[in-house]
């Protein structure tokens, strides 16, 4: 009898058990076909948690590099006035200071500020890099357009103002006297710009013009009255300057001064020029 019990008690817990493993055996097909959620799905469910991460404006964004940069830029604007604010103090210090070693700067600044600008070799170096200014306008108009350079291409001069050459160039070592009729207009002998007007420094020539010329010469022309012409004008060959200022004691005669200057140096105008 017990041997009976035993045996039945046998096969139940055989039938028990293959019911387990039939059972375990669908539960992982199930989650092999996705049936069903899988242990490590939910692991990350039940592991996963939002988190909120701030982002500033402008930063941490992609940048577009193809949007056009800005046409003012505050933080260039502020370097260029910092620079300029340093700049300007330096200079104000070195021409403060009575330092020896400040001696060279100090001289440079001076004779730059003192120096004229070179127009017309800024003027010829744009055209001969960029051509002349209104070289697209018709050939009737090419006159209007500053510095004529057929007169440049032209080696003789001629007078201001007809007359008779009373003083020389060996007399005075710097140009020659002229007499003419009081009143006379003075006329340039080149085109170029108007360098100066004003009195001359010795007070031996009265007003004076200076023209600087297209190549680089210079004409003066002193002892003037009525003058036409304003700083830094343009003025043709043969253009209008002033009239002859008239001797004290003769109203009706006249006197003028005039020279020509290469670079530094001052040359005999009855060399260059045509008294014809």
């Amino acid at each position: 009898m017990n041997h009976k019990v035993t045996k039945l008690k046998r096969k139940m817990e055989a039938k028990r058990r293959q019911r387990n493993i039939r059972k375990v055996t669908e539960q992982t097909g199930e989650r092999l076909r996705g049936d069903g959620p899988t242990y490590w799905g939910m692991k990350h469910d039940e592991e996963r948690e939002d988190t909120f991460y701030p982002i500033e404006a402008g930063k941490g964004l992609p940048q577009d590099k193809s949007s056009p940069e800005p046409f003012f830029r505050k933080d260039t604007f502020m370097m260029q006035i910092l620079a300029s604010i340093c700049l300007f103090l330096i200079v104000a210090i070195i021409l403060q200071s009575n330092s020896p070693a400040l001696e060279g700067p100090r001289n440079y600044i001076y004779t730059s500020f003192q120096e004229e600008f070179q127009f017309d070799r800024a003027a010829a170096w744009y055209e001969d890099l960029f051509g002349r200014p209104l070289a697209l306008l018709p050939d009737q108009m090419e006159t209007v357009a500053p510095g004529n350079m057929k007169d440049n291409l032209e080696d003789n001069y001629a007078l201001p103002a007809t007359g008779t050459v009373k003083e020389t160039f060996d007399q005075n070592g710097r140009g020659i006297f002229v007499e003419t009729e009081a009143g006379e207009l003075i006329e340039a002998v080149r085109s170029g710009v108007v360098r100066y007007i004003g009195e001359d420094e010795e007070n031996d020539w009265g007003k004076i013009v200076i023209v600087r010329h297209y190549d680089g010469g210079e004409s003066w022309y002193g002892m003037l009255d009525e003058i036409h012409v304003s700083l830094y004008d343009h003025v043709d060959s043969g253009e209008k300057l002033a009239r002859v200022s008239s001797i004290k004691d003769e109203s009706e005669v006249g006197v003028y001064y005039f020279a020509l200057k290469e670079g530094d140096v001052f040359i005999d105008p009855v060399e260059v020029i045509s008294l014809d």
